[in-house]
């Protein structure tokens, strides 16, 4: 009987070891990963500032001309692509579907 507890306390010191070396390493790798909080990397000062999330001048998939205003369409080949206002007809008239 007095065996059986001091297996039972040695394995349980065993696992306890073993949990706390795994989640000593986890820690390790998470701290050590190129992970950069959401709010530290908004709070950046040196970072470049845009004039709004989505006013930048993107090129239309069709013409390339530079446009702040897209329309978004899945093409053929399952792709999405934007669409400038003068070849948004083209897109309608190929049947891709309008995001």
């Amino acid at each position: 009987m007095l065996i059986a507890i001091v297996a039972a306390v040695l394995l349980a010191g065993a696992g306890g070891a073993f949990w706390l070396g795994r989640r000593r390493r986890k820690r390790a790798v998470s701290r050590s990963a190129k992970v950069v909080p959401f709010r530290a990397a908004r709070k950046r000062p040196g970072k470049r500032r845009e004039s709004a999330a989505g006013e930048q001048a993107r090129p239309c998939s069709l013409c390339r001309a530079r446009n702040s205003r897209l329309s978004f369409y899945i093409d053929e080949s399952g792709r999405t692509i934007g669409v400038c206002k003068d070849c948004r007809p083209k897109a309608e008239a190929r049947e891709l579907d309008r995001l």
